[in-house]
């Protein structure tokens, strides 16, 4: 059902392959996505300051960057509340993460690192299930659905 391939080129936080399989087969699930081959990539901040500003044009480090390869046609329509946007989809993927942004940003927020990825993980994913925060109405349903996702692991984000 999910295809989740780890990349680990960092050195800076020990990973354990089964927490990113954890959370990406536990966020898809909660989305309904049918399928999925995510590519999770792992990185510091100057190789993700790389990506960001060749792909995106931002001259800066960053938490995730999400690329969105494939996505088929849904096999069930969209509910009508716009929850689960994931519903049906066949996802095609990759996040790339910066752990060195994951372990700075912890320490502001006072918590885990790793639960800090582990919210880096849902936002990317979210956003291949078609989710925004672009504007503000859609980063408050963006992070009304990270919320709900991430009570899986008893977490709370740190924006509330």
């Amino acid at each position: 059902m999910y295809e989740i391939h780890l990349t680990n080129n960092q050195q800076l936080l020990p990973i354990d392959q089964s927490v990113i399989s954890e959370v990406v087969t536990g966020t898809l699930k909660a989305e309904a996505v049918a399928g999925a081959e995510i590519v999770v990539a792992l990185v510091d901040d100057e190789a993700i300051h790389s990506v960001n500003r060749e792909h995106l044009q931002h001259d800066f480090p960053t938490d995730v960057i999400s690329f969105l390869y494939d996505s088929n046609d849904k096999d069930e329509p969209t509910p009508p509340n716009n929850i689960q946007r994931g519903a049906g989809l066949w996802i095609d993927g990759e996040l790339i993460i910066s752990t060195e942004t994951a372990i700075r940003e912890a320490r502001n927020y006072e918590w885990n690192p790793l639960d800090e990825l582990r919210l880096y993980l849902v936002h990317g994913l979210l956003h291949l299930c078609g989710y925004d925060d672009q504007s503000d109405s859609e980063q408050a349903m963006m992070r009304s659905r990270e919320r709900e996702v991430l009570k899986q692991w008893n977490l709370s984000p740190h924006y509330q």
